[in-house]
């Protein structure tokens, strides 16, 4: 668990301030609430998506996890001003690889940098049409460490390789024939929603969680994710990244030396 079981006592009573929180019979779902600020991470946020975390692998009732988003922008990344300054010590892909329950995207804006780390680490994605993804990590003097790792066990690794280092942006067709979005909808998702719950909610909860777990357990190389840490937290102190935010603030492309 990220904290002591206390912290998720009362969960249901708990007020977030950036996420919008609903527990049904069989499933919670959880709605990026920051839409100002297009949704970006920053410290508070992701301390309130590891405490759903803890709470839907305490809860045997809860049979799958559900990310929604409000505004036009699903999650813009980490918040750069945020994470200049931050001491954050928990990792966002724990919060998503040790989930152990089936989790589910619902994307109906576009999405952006560390938000594609939400989007690799969820079991199933369902999106609305025309929409975008982009990794502009490179543009800031920083790299998509988290996010390559996580993409790397799903896509081709010179597809991944090539939209880190170029900071593209890529649309949902095409990354759904690189099998990051399974389902594609023109108009209303509700009904691919439900069926995907229906689904779920039918097989054997038990075996799921001992699948998910076992998956995380031989798949996912905590070492491997540390020392990518390690790297960005090498990048967070370079002037490449000052100036990469500086340059983002001042609306204008930065000058590398």
């Amino acid at each position: 668990m990220f904290f002591d079981k206390k912290k998720i006592e009362n969960f249901e009573t708990i007020s977030f301030d950036h996420l919008i929180v609903k527990v049904e019979n069989n499933h919670i779902e959880i709605i990026l609430n920051r839409a100002n600020k297009k949704n970006a991470l920053n410290s508070k946020m992701i301390e309130e998506l590891a405490m759903c975390t803890d709470y839907a692998n305490s809860n045997d009732s809860i049979r799958a996890v559900i990310y929604k988003s409000f505004g036009d922008t699903f999650c813009a990344g980490l918040d750069l001003n945020d994470f200049k300054e931050s001491e954050n010590t928990i990792q966002i892909a724990d919060i998503f690889n040790k989930l152990y329950k089936p989790k589910l995207v619902v994307l109906e804006g576009n999405v952006y940098a560390g938000g594609l780390l939400i989007v690799a680490c969820a079991n199933h994605v369902i999106s609305k049409k025309g929409l975008k993804l982009s990794l502009p990590e490179v543009k800031r003097g920083l790299f998509p460490f988290q996010v390559m790792d996580s993409l790397l066990r799903i896509m081709p690794e010179r597809i991944v390789i090539d939209w880190c280092t170029r900071g593209k942006t890529l649309d949902v067709e095409y990354c759904q024939k690189y099998n990051l979005i399974q389902e594609i909808e023109e108009s209303d998702i509700t009904e691919n929603i439900n069926k995907w719950i229906n689904q779920i909610t039918k097989m054997s909860p038990n075996a799921i969680k001992s699948g998910l777990t076992a998956y995380e357990e031989l798949y996912i190389d905590d070492e491997k994710i540390q020392k990518l840490n390690i790297e960005l937290r090498k990048l967070k102190n370079s002037n490449d990244f000052l100036e990469g935010i500086k340059a983002f603030n001042e609306k204008r492309n930065p000058k590398w030396k």
